[in-house]
């Protein structure tokens, strides 16, 4: 059974202010998950009616998305993170997190609001130019077909299947697969038969298989997925696809897994917390807009590492930093003092994130960019949604360069010269598959049309 956002609010209200059992209510409105009862009841305790009402303004960005789904591979679970979000059932993350597996960080994009169902007479005339739009292609298919096998035409039946279906294989790209194998009337069965016999003759990605290993091993020492190798390769002028670099990577068990490790500098309000100016809007249209700042920390046997970096939203460039075995606010100001020498005038006007950490409440880093000229934002407390660009630099940097590879740094001086030579990689070779290039290559090519 279905129910109304109106509903659950009620069933939530009935269990908080009248003191109905769960089974009690569920009985009532003839519903049987008590689970969901209780997730709808945390969900009101940290949101408020409001997460029941205002259904319709709601807007879930990208990057929101995509901290989303790194907290549940992280190891938190889906209703927690999903709580955190606002979301009115668990599963909505659930479809992130199958449609990111499936199809690719590419593939998360911003939700808006849903708009108003067509009516009746846009509906049939949708439906019709979709029949008339698929008879189009199925003719345009057809006639391509007879082209490629003309030489054999005049006695199309005599064609054998293993032609039939290479003809097929080289139309595929243009055309939907269905539609060829019912112009061919070639079973779906028999043409992946064919294709699989004649792989398992011939080797035909040898040469990339290759290129891959150098890749993954060599170039970016097993940092990066097969979406990014797949743009190396097609950037190279191999011709092959996405599902196909990623099948290859499986067979050569190229993954890595992410354990999280947590740093938290708040210390409560010491006077020095500002309005949230970006409010979750990391939309930009050009490079030194909008950039985020926060510390994270590395434990090395008994010694700690701390990170701290200014990102800028657009390029994802790391625009400056500071790394050392100490978290204190002076290295927040000579992070400050590296980027004013590095970028000069380019960061008047910028607006900075960064969380309520005790090092950004300090009045030497209030005025320090007050006299560069950018602009202080703040997220609210214990909310890392606010700052999340920042956090998922922070959870692809630890994957790529530092999970599962603890060992091969013996002391913290190695930990932190891994850490200058990853940010070098990530800024200058490493491929944002979003900009499809390294951040400095778009930063520049972009200034450049400015």
């Amino acid at each position: 059974m279905k129910l109304t956002n109106k509903e659950k609010l009620q069933m939530c209200l009935e269990h908080l202010n009248d003191g109905k059992s769960l089974s009690h209510i569920c009985e009532r409105y003839n519903y049987t998950d008590t689970s969901k009862l209780k997730y709808w009841i945390n969900l009101y305790k940290r949101h408020g009616k409001e997460i029941f009402i205002e259904r319709e303004s709601r807007i879930y960005r990208r990057d929101t998305k995509l901290l989303a789904i790194s907290r549940v591979q992280n190891g938190e679970s889906i209703r927690s993170v999903a709580v955190d979000l606002g979301l009115t059932e668990p599963a909505i993350l659930g479809d992130w997190i199958k449609l990111y597996k499936n199809e690719g960080e590419q593939r998360i994009q911003d939700t808006y609001p849903r708009k108003s169902y067509l009516n009746e007479d846009e509906r049939y005339k949708k439906t019709i130019n979709k029949k008339l739009s698929d008879e189009n292609e199925r003719l345009k298919a057809e006639i391509e077909y007879l082209k490629k096998s003309q030489s054999l035409a005049e006695k199309l039946e005599d064609l054998t299947t293993k032609e039939k279906v290479e003809v097929v294989r080289e139309l595929r790209t243009k055309y939907d697969l269905k539609v060829l194998l019912e112009i061919t009337n070639i079973p779906k069965s028999v043409y992946y038969y064919q294709i699989k016999a004649k792989q398992n003759k011939v080797n035909n990605y040898e040469e990339i298989e290759a290129r891959i290993d150098y890749l993954y091993l060599k170039k970016h020492k097993k940092r990066i997925g097969y979406q990014r190798i797949y743009i190396e390769l097609k950037n190279e002028g191999y011709i092959i696809g996405k599902n196909k670099v990623l099948e290859i990577m499986r067979k050569k068990q190229y993954t890595k897994q992410n354990k999280p490790k947590y740093y938290n500098s708040y210390e409560g309000d010491l006077g020095g917390v500002v309005e949230n100016v970006l409010n979750q809007d990391f939309k930009t249209t050009k490079p030194y807009e909008k950039a985020g700042t926060d510390v994270t920390m590395f434990s090395i046997k008994e010694e700690r590492v701390y990170l701290s970096p200014i990102i800028d939203f657009n390029s994802r460039e790391v625009l400056s930093y500071e790394v050392g075995i100490d978290a204190k606010v002076v290295k927040v100001i000579s992070m400050l003092d590296k980027l004013e020498n590095i970028h000069k005038e380019k960061i008047k006007g910028l607006k900075l994130q960064s969380d309520q950490g005790v090092q950004y409440q300090n009045s030497r880093y209030i005025d320090k960019l007050e006299e560069l000229g950018i602009i202080q934002s703040m997220s609210r407390k214990g909310n890392c949604l606010d700052n999340s660009p920042t956090e998922n630099f922070f959870g692809r940097m630890k994957s790529e360069m530092w999970y599962n590879k603890e060992g091969e740094y013996e002391n913290s001086k190695d930990l932190i010269e891994g850490i200058h030579e990853y940010i070098k990689y990530y800024n200058e070779v490493r491929i944002v598959t979003k900009l499809k290039s390294s951040p400095v290559d778009y930063r520049n090519k972009l200034l450049n049309t400015i």
